[in-house]
């Protein structure tokens, strides 16, 4: 909590830490990450992600660290948006952040790998909220 208060947080399990930061200038520019989000909208688009629900913009979604030796970390909710829209210290995480997009398009209980530089984490989605989603 004082992490929050101070605005600076070396944990994964903080807002304010890199991974929940939105980096579209970084998105937008880079060859296969932007291949990878079109790839993403274009699987939230099928007429199958209505049956199954996946991670979209909007969503509320639970994910927990996975730790070495599959130990189970903290677990964080939060809300996918809109660039314009993110502000971590308030839980609503764009879709261009490294933990948006690993996340956006998956389907609950989905494990993911999210890298940052030479560092990477692994999460699994554990809970999934559509009410907000932008397709309902």
């Amino acid at each position: 909590m004082l992490a929050r208060v101070l605005s600076y947080c070396n944990s994964a399990s903080c807002f304010n830490h890199r991974l929940f930061q939105c980096q579209q200038h970084r998105v937008l520019q880079h060859p296969l990450l932007l291949s990878e989000l079109m790839h993403r909208f274009e699987q939230l688009q099928r007429r199958a992600s209505r049956i199954h629900p996946l991670a979209e913009v909007g969503s509320e979604i639970t994910v927990r660290q996975v730790l070495s030796h599959g130990r189970a970390g903290k677990a964080l909710t939060f809300q996918l948006v809109e660039p314009s829209r993110a502000n971590p210290d308030r839980g609503q995480i764009s879709y261009l952040s490294p933990i948006g997009l690993a996340s956006l398009a998956l389907p609950l209980g989905a494990e993911f790998s999210v890298f940052l530089g030479a560092n990477e984490s692994r999460w699994r989605l554990i809970a999934l909220n559509r009410k907000g989603a932008s397709n309902e």
